[in-house]
């Protein structure tokens, strides 16, 4: 798919416009438009070292985003992708440096950075200032054959290193310039970062004829957040399987091109931080951070998990794993301690580039065994004295289950085209949840004689897998077809279509306005229960059900996501039936039919 972004004004600088929209979502810091510096005025830097940082636009929230209490005194941005100049650098510099207490600059080791800012502080000194450089690189996805000159690039272990030193730097006013840059050094060292993507990064207002995306199968290890290739991996590969891969890459000796931390697997404390590169969704992201945990070759679970997006690419699908060793810090000749390092990691900041929520350290402590078991798990199982043939019972689901997972593509191409897309994936996922719990659960098998304890399970199963209105629609009916059908007296067709008339009429029409003529499932259902109940003729029941569910091809939606569709959709290949109706239509014709 080709990457798509709004349209900006021809002339205007977004570089600029971003800031803005971020000093106007910020009431603590300030903004020099021309030079394209946020810096803090609260911040007294006659008491303690000034912390700069900046680089290229395109990786926000760094740096603006770290701009705050206990972090970035000023940032100065680039354009995209590019070092700011040394103007813009010296105008942070002279806006909150004081000369005698010093500044550190941290920095991302890019080239155009190094130089830039390098110059600058070369320059301030000469001006009076004291300056140190913290460069950050963490990626091991470069070898240190492959760039030998420039070394490693940085990454997401960057929001660390700005976050520790700006903590350390309110904390320990009487570390000088060298201890706090020693810590910044200590630090770096100790990171190692490596990034997977499903595509490469698009820039706004950019058609970059020579960017090769990633292929529809594939994956790309260690790409960087300028779009600089890594290498890709095909066919995607389980992401279970990538993230071992990834892992191998960060901590194993074996690789010495790339092995640039030591990791003691049994007994080592360390951080571990997973950033969204940009365009991975909060959902995806914290179901990788399940699997990245699942797969962690260390065996002591981390001191402090931090989930969101720190260093980005603009849209780029990935994440990133990071890995910030604190056993090794305890090794260094530094004037602080790994517990200090997560005191600074756990110091409040108004900045809002750090995201991840401030706990108390004896919340981390207690951060094992919280998993608990459902109230519900000992539940008492619903049963009834009624009595029906298992077997036949059993083949008629089974078939009807079949049917319905056969119809599934069809269903979901028609809610494509009238409603969002999941009926037929909502559907199917309550199938296959029945069908598995026929083969695996025991019990479900040995209550399939009482028709009350089998739709009873199957309501469960249906409210565990299936979400969305359908879902609701389908676990409402059950529940009130159990509680009927433990009111009948014998399970003959009058019976069963009574329990199923007055599940419906006096059960789930209290809860959804939903009649005949709205474009629902209630399109095929109420036919078929209304007919059941008045003729006791599945036959005709059925039929009335089909008709009911053909019509919906010509019925406004009055209902559902459908109701804003435009209707000219439905009118494609010659009209387009309810997705919900059909899919129940499957059910009934599927259970009905001989096997």
């Amino acid at each position: 798919m080709t990457p798509k972004h709004w349209q900006y004004n021809k002339d205007e600088d977004i570089v600029v416009s971003q800031l803005r929209g971020l000093l106007a979502s910020n009431p603590y810091v300030n903004l020099i438009p021309s030079e394209k510096v946020i810096y803090n005025p609260h911040s007294d830097t006659s008491s303690k070292i000034t912390l700069i940082s900046g680089g290229g636009a395109g990786h926000e929230p760094l740096h603006g985003g770290f701009v705050g209490e206990n972090l970035l005194d000023a940032a100065v941005s680039g354009a995209i992708f590019a070092s700011p100049s040394t103007k813009q650098i010296m105008a942070a510099i002279k806006t909150k440096s004081d000369k005698e207490r010093g500044t550190i600059i941290v920095v991302k080791n890019y080239t155009g950075d190094i130089l830039h800012f390098g110059l600058v502080a070369e320059r301030a000194k000469s001006e009076g200032y004291n300056v140190e450089m913290v460069v950050v690189s963490d990626d091991v996805a470069v070898g240190r054959e492959q760039n030998k000159m420039v070394g490693r690039r940085g990454l997401a272990g960057t929001a660390i290193v700005h976050k520790v030193l700006g903590a350390a730097s309110v904390d320990k006013k009487d570390v000088d310039l060298k201890g706090l840059s020693a810590l910044g050094h200590a630090v770096n060292k100790n990171l190692a970062t490596l990034a997977a993507s499903l595509d490469r990064t698009s820039v706004p207002g950019v058609v970059d004829e020579e960017v090769e995306f990633t292929g529809p199968d594939e994956v790309e290890l260690g790409l960087g957040i300028h779009n600089e290739p890594g290498t890709k991996i095909k066919p995607n590969p389980n992401l279970d399987e990538l993230i071992k891969k990834m892992f191998n890459q960060l901590v194993s000796p074996d690789d010495k091109d790339r092995h640039y931390v030591d990791f003691d697997l049994e007994n080592d404390d360390y951080v571990l931080l997973i950033n969204n590169i940009g365009g991975t969704s909060s959902f995806e992201l914290f179901a990788i951070t399940q699997h990245v945990l699942a797969n962690l070759p260390l065996k002591k679970h981390p001191k402090r998990v931090y989930v969101s997006d720190f260093v980005t690419s603009f849209n780029a699908p990935g994440f990133s794993i990071t890995l910030l060793n604190l056993s090794n810090l305890e090794k260094e000749d530094i004037q602080f301690s790994a517990d200090d390092i997560l005191k600074y990691l756990d110091t409040p900041t108004n900045a809002p580039g750090w995201k991840p929520k401030v706990y108390d350290e004896k919340h981390w402590e207690k951060n094992k065994n919280r998993e608990v078991e459902s109230p519900m798990k000992n539940e008492t199982v619903t049963t009834s004295d009624l009595k029906i043939d298992a077997g036949k019972f059993e083949s008629q689901l089974v078939n009807a289950l079949k049917v319905l997972l056969k119809e599934e593509p069809k269903i979901t191409h028609y809610d494509t085209i009238a409603g969002d897309g999941d009926c037929g994936h909502t559907l199917a996922n309550g199938s296959n949840s029945i069908l598995k719990a026929l083969k695996e659960d025991k019990e479900f098998k040995s209550n399939l004689s009482d028709p009350v304890a089998t739709v009873a399970r199957i309501t469960e199963l249906v409210e565990d897998s299936m979400g969305g209105t359908s879902g609701g629609l389908y676990s409402i009916y059950l529940t009130a077809l159990v509680k009927h059908l433990k009111e009948s007296k014998d399970v003959s067709v009058q019976s069963v279509g009574d329990a199923m008339y007055h599940a419906l009429h006096d059960g789930l029409f209290k809860y959804t306005r939903a009649r005949v003529g709205g474009r629902t499932l209630i399109d095929t259902l109420q036919p078929f229960v209304d007919t059941l109940h008045e003729t006791g003729d599945l036959d005709k029941a059925v039929e009335s059900a089909t008709k009911g569910c053909e019509e919906t091809k010509n019925l406004h939606a009055s209902f559902g996501r459908a109701s804003y569709v435009n209707e000219d959709e439905f009118k494609a290949e010659g009209g387009i039936p309810d997705p919900g109706a059909v899919g129940l239509l499957a059910l009934i014709k599927g259970f009905t039919e001989k096997v």
